[in-house]
């Protein structure tokens, strides 16, 4: 396939920013750790920096040491947090383990033809190192891939899924996904922000060191007000100079996470299919935006009981909302009858108070009609901001379920030139809300909008390569 001129500036952008990244840290590296700081008694700075002086084997050590110390810590809470997940592996023969009853009831396709899938796109392209296949049950839409041995020769990446894709995605977008994923493999994506965070870390360390040296200094040198004051100044700009680095490191991996994320869409759209790809961004996209509009109900219920954590209820309610449910409206409506059904059955169970479910189900749905009542007379007459009108939506969104002409949840060829359309034409609305807020941080984003994957996606892939179903 021609590489078009869209993805190769995605590439070359994204290579650059690397190369600046690591020749950065690399220099920050050098210079902490072959530079002197000593006090004086003269001049502005009251600190002699002698800049490639010496070599400071002791920083070099100490920030290797501490380098591995986080590795192992890391790892530490990545396997803490597997464990805390529930993860559900899958192999050839299906779901591994009896005990993954809710997992198995809410799948409707095979986990074993799923798992063929990621060994069959596997061995396509070429990947060898994807060891295991998990499926997580949060209902919430997320695929990610974890490098668990980033070594070469005996790298072990592991792909986790969750079973809210296999209820919202058909087996093209199941399939494109899982390409999107395994092109973060094939690009060592998970390597490169070890390697980059590593740095990161390394060279915060390396500068703690002097930083501790001036404190030092501050410390044993005799009292003097002047010279207190002056090194004082030249600690906190020092600092200055170090936070700013700090930002100015987290800017390019954010950009450079940015267009990975691109690429490996790319990587998918050549192997399964543009459409496919574009369609599966819109679903979750969509799905994300039904979650945030659940939890946005149940934050305004928490409040109005003066609960300011409502994240008990929420993990419990978000499992009573329908895996394949796309309507904000209907998830926003369901909201409010799983939070008090779910608050007046967790009174039963922790205060032992005497209801039925029958009981808790009458009464949580007298409760719904009227709290749905007010909810819209308070957004109607402004006392709340907290989610957005439609009129507010309409002005900021474009709203594809518009263009899908068949109601098929699925566009094609055509349906997605008049989004597209639609898109450039309205550079200031975006595809999802969202993605509206993160406008404002789009520095410090790590992921594009899914606006910016599409339209990415769009130009870099023909149509040819749209993998369109004929007529």
């Amino acid at each position: 396939m021609v590489i078009t001129k869209t993805s190769a500036h995605t590439q070359l952008g994204m290579h650059l920013v690397n190369i600046c990244f690591f020749a950065l840290n690399i220099f920050h590296i050098i210079f902490a750790s072959t530079s002197d700081i000593t006090p004086k008694d003269t001049g502005f700075l009251r600190f002699k920096i002698s800049v490639f002086s010496q070599f400071n084997v002791n920083i070099l050590i100490i920030a290797l040491v501490l380098f591995l110390i986080q590795m192992i810590f890391s790892y530490l809470i990545l396997a803490r947090k597997f464990r805390k997940a529930n993860l559900v592996r899958i192999n050839e023969l299906g779901v591994a383990g009896e005990n993954n009853v809710e997992i198995r009831k809410n799948l409707r396709i095979d986990p074993k033809l799923i798992y063929k899938w990621v060994q069959e796109e596997a061995v396509e392209y070429k990947i060898r190192s994807v060891k295991r296949v998990y499926l997580t049950d949060t209902n919430i839409p997320n695929a990610i891939t974890i490098d668990v041995i980033p070594l070469p020769f005996v790298r072990s990446s592991w792909l986790v899924l969750d079973a809210n894709l296999i209820e919202i995605l058909d087996e093209r977008e199941i399939r494109a996904v899982i390409a999107h994923e395994l092109g973060h493999v094939k690009y060592l994506d998970g390597l490169v922000n070890l390697f980059r965070f590593g740095m990161n870390f390394f060279v915060f360390i390396a500068y703690s060191v002097r930083i501790f040296d001036v404190i030092k200094y501050l410390i044993i040198e005799e009292p003097s007000l002047e010279n207190i004051l002056l090194r004082i100044l030249f600690l906190l700009v020092f600092i200055a100079v170090l936070w700013g680095f700090t930002i100015v490191n987290n800017i390019l991996m954010n950009y450079s996470r940015r267009q990975a994320e691109l690429m490996a869409d790319y990587f998918s759209a050549k192997k399964i299919g543009r459409n496919h790809i574009i369609n599966a961004l819109i679903l979750l996209g969509q799905r994300l935006d039904v979650v945030a509009a659940f939890g946005t109900e149940f934050k305004w219920l928490g409040y109005r009981e003066s609960k300011s954590d409502v994240t008990r209820e929420f993990l419990q309610g978000i499992k009573e909302l329908p895996a394949e449910e796309l309507s904000k409206d209907i998830s926003r409506r369901k909201a409010v009858y799983i939070y008090v059904y779910q608050r007046l059955k967790n009174m039963k169970n922790d205060l032992f108070i005497p209801l039925t479910d029958e009981q808790i189900n009458e009464m949580a749905e007298q409760a719904c009609n009227k709290l749905l009542k007010l909810r819209e007379e308070e957004i109607n007459k402004g006392p709340v901001k907290d989610r957005r009108t439609n009129t507010e939506l309409n002005k900021l969104t474009i709203d594809w379920f518009s263009i899908d002409e068949d109601q098929n949840r699925y566009l094609n060829e055509e349906e997605i030139i008049r989004l597209i359309k639609m898109l450039e034409n309205n550079p200031q609305k975006e595809l999802f809300e969202n993605d509206i807020g993160n406008r404002r941080m789009r520095l410090g984003r790590d992921h594009p909008s899914m606006r910016e994957r599409i339209i990415f996606l769009y130009n870099s892939i023909s149509k040819n390569n749209s993998n369109e179903p004929k007529s």
